[in-house]
């Protein structure tokens, strides 16, 4: 059973009150570029491209943007709808309300809602993966397959908890010394997650990670933020129920972390690790990345 907690939480959760701007013409492939709102205050900015029965979501890492998707939505859209929106604080989506409490993972469920989407396939790296781990523990019924990539079902603390005197404090230590220089900031960012690839991608890589953690607005870095995962409370509900969702978890094997820990819990779960790849998998390998995106989604159709 979901917890009081988390029963209390998912009542809260935003409901969507607008969609906006601008939608293509209802025949032909969808190619849409919009924004909704939601109550409480915040826009989601997204791309809706394709054809298909079957849509595809894919879910960007922390200080990036739905650019780095930009391959697969090419891959895909001549036989799968697919949706790539920028989480609210990221790319064209605008920042949150600091001091209000949403997390990623219903921000996705109400863009499926205003979409008419029931369920899709929910693809996410980095940050993206423990959005898509928390819909695969808590959203199960939203989701024809799950592919996590760099990440899982996280057990960070969740909204249900406040932040403590001492966190808020060491956050604001922190936000002062990004102000003093929040170009170096980003850059150290670009440095940082460049050493997390593979050394023999990283010049591949590096033009993208630029352009985009160059173009974050950092509100992250610069605000106390809300508690933006479920987490642990996602993970105490996938180890009590372990989700039925066809999750495939995929990893660099240069990356030094766990990899696979959720997967007792994940009865039609599989690990795929690539070679000579790090954490931007997508990024570094395109073609070994693109295959098993490609035969996952394809071997677990809409039922």
């Amino acid at each position: 059973m979901i917890s009081t907690t988390i029963k209390a939480w998912l009542k809260a959760v935003p409901k969507l009150v607008a969609v906006l701007v601008t939608i293509a013409a209802a025949t032909g492939p969808i190619n849409a570029q919009s924004t909704i709102t939601f109550q409480g205050g915040g826009k989601m900015y997204y791309q809706d491209t394709g054809q298909g029965h079957e849509a595809v979501i894919f879910l960007h890492g922390h200080t990036l943007d739905r650019r780095m998707w930009d391959e697969q939505v090419k891959l895909l859209s001549h036989s799968y709808r697919v949706v790539v929106p920028d989480l609210r604080g990221y790319g064209l989506s605008s920042d949150p309300q600091e001091g209000y409490q949403f997390t990623h993972a219903d921000d996705v469920i109400a863009l499926m809602d205003s979409l008419q989407i029931d369920k899709a396939h929910v693809v996410g790296l980095s940050m993206g993966a423990y959005v898509a781990g928390d819909m695969v523990a808590l959203f199960p019924h939203r989701l024809i397959s799950c592919i996590m990539v760099s990440g899982e079902t996280c057990t960070f603390t969740g909204p249900g908890k406040p932040r403590s005197a001492k966190s808020i404090a060491d956050k604001k230590k922190s936000i002062a010394a990004v102000k003093a220089d929040v170009e170096g900031y980003k850059r150290r960012r670009v440095s940082g997650l460049l050493s997390a690839c593979y050394a023999g991608n990283r010049d591949k890589v590096r033009q993208e990670l630029t352009r985009e953690i160059m173009d974050w607005g950092a509100w992250q870095a610069l605000h106390i933020t809300a508690r933006v995962y479920y987490g642990e409370q996602a993970w105490a509900k996938l180890k009590a129920s372990k989700s039925q969702v066809p999750s495939l978890i995929i990893y660099g094997a240069n990356e030094k972390v766990n990899k696979g820990y959720s997967l007792p819990y994940l009865p039609n779960g599989k690990l795929l690790i690539i070679k000579k790849c790090g954490h931007m998998v997508n990024l570094e390998q395109p073609e070994q990345f693109n295959q098993a995106l490609l035969d996952w989604i394809s071997n677990h159709p809409l039922k």
